[in-house]
């Protein structure tokens, strides 16, 4: 028989993306929250308004942080930051719970669990048990600088609603980038895009056909379970 008292607790990595002029009320709210570590970037929006395009005003800047919690304690926190920050207000920001398969036995401390292992879940299973309540998902899209806002607009074409955009640099090494035909450039643009689950594959088969390793774009995407959500 299993030893329940070494069952070892779920986390959840909340994403919050909001508006960057309210990016300290987010650093506040997590303070307030007792939230231990978080980390912060800088991103940049986009908006499907041709007016605001007109204006000049086609991207904005947006706030993206990342931390970890309890899985019990993730859908209070999102209610609660709904409310503090306006999250349901249009165009104010979103927050998602994405689950998490593994934290290295330092953060696990942190986070106020005794135990120092590692933690390790069955992530396949436990999604699958969350098949009836996750009803959308979070596309990652790695992308050659410069194509952002092209493939944008084709996961538009799809389906999407908007994304924030997220400068970045690409580890892989020489072997890899070789072996995949992946162009050796440092410097990369990650599009982050939740969508309805059911519009997943539609949006991600349309980035990759248009957008794909074999393209100018050079991109790869990926898609996260989202198992809870704020801000849509």
């Amino acid at each position: 028989m299993q030893d329940k008292s070494n069952k070892k607790a779920a986390f959840r990595c909340l994403v919050i993306i909001v508006d960057g002029n309210i990016r300290n009320q987010v650093t506040e709210f997590l303070a307030d929250a007792k939230i231990p570590l978080s980390y912060q970037m800088h991103g940049v929006g986009t908006v499907r308004s041709d007016i605001l395009n007109l204006l000049g005003l086609g991207d904005t800047h947006k706030s993206i942080t990342l931390c970890f919690v309890p899985r019990e304690q993730s859908r209070l926190l999102l209610a609660e930051m709904n409310h503090a920050l306006l999250l349901h207000k249009k165009g104010t920001g979103i927050a998602v719970s994405v689950p998490i398969d593994g934290l290295q036995g330092w953060l696990y401390k942190l986070l106020g669990i005794s135990n120092t292992d590692p933690i390790h879940y069955e992530s396949e299973k436990e999604v699958k048990k969350m098949s009836e309540t996750i009803t959308h998902a979070m596309i990652l899209v790695s992308l050659n600088p410069g194509y952002s806002e092209d493939v944008m607009c084709t996961a538009r074409t799809a389906g999407a609603t908007g994304g924030t955009i997220v400068k970045g640099l690409q580890c892989s090494p020489a072997e890899t980038a070789s072996r995949f035909g992946i162009p050796l450039q440092a410097e990369q643009e990650i599009l982050i895009i939740v969508v309805p689950k059911k519009k997943k594959n539609e949006i991600m088969s349309a980035i990759s056909s248009a957008h794909g390793v074999s393209s100018p774009a050079h991109g790869i995407a990926i898609s996260l379970p989202v198992d809870a959500i704020a801000g849509i």
